[in-house]
């Protein structure tokens, strides 16, 4: 490293940015601000704090840059109220935003659940600024698929998430959605529970429906999939919410570089519940991902 170079960020850093419609986006980053970035977005009513553990991982440290952010909507980020403030541009720009805060190169986006259509909206309007895609039992994006992705179950839970005249329901709804999430809630630290029943909290009844109704064009998407952007599926067989097995049928036509991973008798969160395979398949697939972009490369 030149001697006038900056020294490496170490440890984690929290930021509060501002969008491109001036929405606060909560991000934070944690590792050697030098090495390979990894990209996390949570899914559906969480935040950030889901990749809690996984942000301690001693493997996934020592090789990678991990950051994460609140979409807006969700956790500690803006909530705006109109149909437009959740234009796919402004997802766009609000990873853009992430990006230039923590001088990003072009990393790898990984997408849990809901937070897995944040790759469209950066194909659609920020072409080649990500490495590649990893959809963590992801929607790959929003519109008809959701209903042929998604599971009854929380399908027929939605409602309880956009109400607004029946406080128990919409209560009992959150703390259920937390259980079905989880391979054993029985045995889940209640700390875990709780912190992450406080993030769906902080989420109101129209905040809910706006960033599930929101419109998205897959086109792009497709453009860079066939173009040869590398897409990693990590399904669970025990997912209560997504159909793994969906995910890959509506991607498969578009991804020439496509892996497919499944955690056998793994939950929603695998990556909380399998934090051990799930890194392992997660540092495979980044190794390769950047030893191709980056010729030389010791990954």
């Amino acid at each position: 490293m030149p001697s006038n170079a900056p020294a490496p960020r170490v440890g984690e850093v929290q930021k509060v940015l501002r969008s491109s419609d001036g929405t606060e986006i909560f991000a934070r980053a944690v590792g050697r601000s030098d090495n390979p970035s990894l990209v996390f977005v949570h899914g559906f009513a969480f935040s950030g704090m889901v990749w809690d553990e996984l942000f301690k991982d001693k493997n996934l440290l020592r090789e990678f840059y991990l950051v994460s952010y609140d979409m807006r909507g969700h956790g500690r980020s803006g909530k705006p109220k109109r149909e437009k403030d959740h234009a796919s541009r402004l997802y766009a720009d609000d990873f853009a935003a992430v990006v230039k805060a923590f001088n990003l190169k072009s990393p790898i986006l990984i997408g849990w659940s809901l937070g897995g259509t944040v790759a469209c909206d950066i194909c659609a309007y920020l072409p080649k600024a990500i490495s590649g895609i990893v959809y963590v039992a992801g929607f790959p994006y929003t519109g008809p698929v959701m209903n042929t992705i998604a599971t009854p179950k929380i399908l027929g839970m939605l409602p309880g998430f956009y109400s607004t005249d029946d406080v128990v329901y919409s209560a009992t709804t959150k703390i259920e959605f937390i259980d079905i999430n989880l391979k054993d809630p029985s045995n889940t630290p209640v700390s875990i529970k709780w912190a992450w029943l406080g993030g769906t909290v902080m989420q109101g009844p129209a905040d809910s429906l706006l960033v599930v109704s929101r419109v998205q064009d897959p086109e792009k998407l497709h453009q860079a999939g066939l173009a040869g952007l590398p897409l990693l599926l990590i399904n669970a067989s025990a997912d209560k919410l997504i159909q793994g097995d969906a995910v890959e049928k509506t991607v498969k036509p578009y991804f020439k570089d496509l892996e497919v991973h499944t955690v056998e008798g793994g939950s929603h969160v695998m990556f909380y519940d399998d934090q051990e395979e799930f890194v392992q398949v997660l540092r495979r697939f980044a190794r390769r991902v950047y030893s191709r972009k980056l010729p030389g490369s010791k990954l």
